[in-house]
This record gives C-alpha cells, sequence and structure tokens, in this order.
C-alpha cells in the first residue's frame, strides 16, 4: 500500500515524530534511510477514522 511521510519533526532529547498519510486500510511497512541500510523500519497497520 503506497503511504507517504507528510511530516516528521525531532526534538531536544531525540525523540522524532513521523505522521505518514496512507492511500488506503491496509498494511504498510516504513522504511527510514538507504535502502542498502535502513536506519529503522516502522510497520503499520492502517485503519479508517473519522476526519473532523
Amino acid at each position: 500500500m503506497p503511504a507517504l511521510v507528510t511530516s516528521s519533526v525531532t526534538d531536544s532529547t531525540g525523540v522524532t515524530r513521523v505522521t505518514v498519510r496512507a492511500a488506503r486500510i491496509g498494511a504498510v511497512t516504513v522504511t527510514w534511510g538507504p535502502e542498502s541500510a535502513p536506519l529503522f523500519t516502522l510497520r503499520l497497520s492502517v485503519t479508517a477514522y473519522p476526519v473532523q
């Protein structure tokens, strides 16, 4: 499933918050960094929620 990182912010303690927008419900894997040596991999289960 396609996913897009829409924003990322790292605070002064080194904690990073990343916002990911998915194209549809399902599972997605987001890898951060180069393909040969990714810094981390995040696997998400995407569900619908009401937009307010």
